[in-house]
């Protein structure tokens, strides 16, 4: 085998290990990372859940149910639908279940990001802002942990401004396809920001279950309105110096479809085709950010440009074919390539390994979850083809899993991502 296809090849794996070196630090960080308690003491912030809804009829009730019956003062919180561009009897099923209800009309400024940036001028100009300490931003389509403003509550009198807890899937046992985005969502949903904080860099934002302090919001007011909002405004807040938390020990669930068809395609192609947007906007800024240092920087900049795990994982497998076949077919002859091929693909190996497995060590993902990989290259091979549509022109409502069919949760330790303290879920969305 001629030296020149070994160094080729040699060169396509070293342009792989910052990613996945980056994958390893994250998924060891996160396992050794130590699980604190929730306070027992008082709860004092003021909050206002927000949920912006568009056309929700169908579950919004449920939603309002969930936060409403938060073990928290009732005295010290609010439930907020903001009814945006709604068609149909989201508003009135709202107000009937105990919420508050905006209702938002404005066919040229159509998206979530712009909901929620008219709402919070709203409360501005009322004189609400000033009287509230956090809003707490929970999708029309989620039920919520009961202790789950409790832990935002200890995390701002903590001094915390930025805090997103642990999303994930209510709906796990429903098909193969939502089992694996249940490991899924363990990977980039809890194990990459529990990693991340446990090193000292910013958690991301993931659009479901956040909450941004008042203080924080008038320095830094929102501004997102892309395919990706909570991905945008992650990076806004990264480069001015500011910096989210991530709370592991707090959730909230959305359901998945159980299949994949038209709706689960738009969907998908919004998050890829809105990554993209982030990464071409973005970049250039995180290069010139003078707010971080250097190992912010390096950290942010591998984050930022990394492709997607897909792409990772079949980047991954392919090289380590061929360095595999590289290396058998000059053995014995040792050379500086065939080390060089070794030790990269020794490190590419463990980095894939140590990551795969983080999901059951880090946040106690059940190991029955694992069966579902082997449905992995299906799951590929869809993402793959749907990416070939193009980028998205108009924001497209995701198809809700009906409630009637929608599984109950179990108790904790029987399956890692129920809620135990709820009696119904229902539909979101991750990246």
């Amino acid at each position: 085998m001629n030296a020149w296809f070994v160094w080729v090849l040699l060169a396509f794996q070293l342009a792989l290990v910052p990613y996945l070196l980056l994958l390893l630090v994250a998924a060891i960080a996160a396992i050794l990372a130590r699980q604190r308690s929730l306070p027992a003491d008082e709860p004092r912030s003021r909050l206002l859940v927000m949920i912006p809804a568009h056309d929700e009829e169908s579950g919004i009730a449920a939603t309002v149910a969930s936060c409403l019956a938060s073990d928290y003062p009732a005295e010290l919180f609010g439930v907020l639908v903001i009814a945006d561009n709604c068609t149909d009897q989201t508003a009135a099923i709202a107000r009937t279940a105990g919420a508050r209800v905006i209702e938002r009309s404005d066919q040229t400024r159509k998206s979530k990001g712009y909901a929620i940036e008219s709402t919070i001028a709203k409360l501005v100009e009322s004189g609400e802002f000033n009287g509230l300490d956090a809003l707490v931003f929970v999708d029309a389509d989620t039920t919520i942990d009961r202790d789950l403003l409790r832990w935002f509550d200890a995390d701002l009198r903590a001094g915390l401004d930025w805090v997103q807890c642990y999303y994930t899937v209510a709906n796990p046992e429903q098909s193969w396809r939502t089992r694996l985005m249940t490991y899924a969502f363990a990977l980039f949903n809890g194990v990459m920001p529990k990693g991340l904080q446990a090193i000292g860099i910013s958690a991301g934002l993931r659009g479901n279950g956040m909450c941004f302090s008042t203080r924080g919001l008038r320095r830094r007011p929102w501004v997102a309105y892309g395919l990706v909002e909570d991905m945008e405004f992650s990076w806004i807040l990264r480069l001015s110096g500011e910096s989210v938390a991530f709370e592991p020990a707090a959730r909230v669930y959305g359901a998945m479809l159980g299949s994949g068809g038209e709706a689960a395609a738009n969907q998908r192609r919004r998050w890829e085709f809105g990554r993209k947007e982030i990464r071409r906007k973005y970049t250039r800024q995180l290069l010139r950010a003078g707010r971080m240092n250097p190992w912010e920087r390096l950290i942010s900049l591998g984050e930022i440009t990394m492709p997607t795990m897909g792409v990772l994982v079949m980047s991954y497998v392919m090289l380590s074919g061929l360095g595999v076949a590289a290396i058998a077919w000059t053995w014995p002859i040792a050379s500086v390539e065939q080390s060089l091929l070794l030790a990269s693909m020794a490190v590419m190996t463990l980095a894939v390994s140590l990551y795969a497995v983080a999901p059951f060590l880090a946040m106690r993902l059940p190991l029955r979850y694992a069966g579902s990989l082997v449905r992995l290259p299906v799951y590929l091979a869809w993402k793959a083809l749907i990416s070939i549509g193009g980028r998205p022109t108009a924001w497209i409502r995701t198809e809700r899993v009906p409630q009637a069919k929608m599984p109950q949760p179990t108790s904790e330790g029987d399956s890692a991502p129920g809620n135990p303290a709820q009696d119904e879920v229902h539909a979101g969305e991750t990246a």
